[in-house]
C-alpha cells in the first residue's frame, strides 16, 4: 500500500504543477531568459545582497557559471553588482527593481491560482491538504537538515514563494 501510495501521490503533484503551470503560462512566455538566468534571478531574489559565490553555492554550480549568469541579468538590467561595504573584496549581486517587479509577477500568478483551487475545496479536503502538506514539509525540512538537497535553489513557484 506504501509504495501504491507514493506513486499515486507523486502523480497527482505532478499534474497539478503541470495545470498550474499552463494556467501561467502566458506570464512565463514573455520571460526572455535561459533556464540558469531564470534560476539565479530567483536565488537573488531569494537571498537579497549576496556574493557571487553565493550564487553559486544556492545554484550548485562553479564561481565562472555563476559570475557570467549575473553578467547577464546585469546587462538585462534585472540584477546589480556593488561593492560589500564590510569587506571591499568581495562584490555583492541583488536583483534591481525590474528585477525584483519580474519575480513577483512571475510568483504572483501562480499563488492566485492556487488560492482559487484552494477556496474552491470542501473544508475538511482543504484540512487534508493542510495536514498532508505540513506532513512534507516537516520530512523535507528533515532531509534537508540530513544533508539531502542542502544548497539547491528551491523550486520558484512551489517552495516557499507562493
Amino acid at each position: 500500500m506504501g509504495d501504491e501510495a507514493v506513486e499515486r501521490g507523486l502523480e497527482l503533484y505532478r499534474r497539478a504543477t503541470r495545470v498550474l503551470h499552463e494556467r501561467d503560462a502566458p506570464a512565463w512566455r514573455e520571460v526572455e531568459l535561459s533556464l540558469s538566468q531564470l534560476r539565479a534571478l530567483f536565488a537573488l531574489s531569494d537571498a537579497g545582497p549576496v556574493p557571487i559565490g553565493g550564487v553559486a553555492g544556492r545554484l550548485g554550480i562553479g564561481l565562472p557559471a555563476a559570475s557570467s549568469l549575473v553578467d547577464r541579468l546585469v546587462e538585462q538590467g534585472l540584477a546589480g553588482r556593488r561593492e560589500d561595504r564590510v569587506d571591499r573584496r568581495r562584490t555583492l549581486a541583488e536583483p534591481t527593481d525590474a528585477g525584483a517587479a519580474l519575480v513577483q509577477r512571475l510568483r504572483q500568478g501562480s499563488r492566485e491560482t492556487l488560492r482559487s483551487w484552494l477556496e474552491q475545496m470542501r473544508p475538511d479536503d482543504l484540512d487534508a491538504l493542510v495536514r498532508g502538506l505540513a506532513a512534507l514539509v516537516a520530512a523535507g525540512s528533515a532531509g534537508a537538515a540530513a544533508g539531502n538537497g542542502a544548497g539547491r535553489v528551491p523550486h520558484p513557484v512551489l517552495e516557499g514563494s507562493i
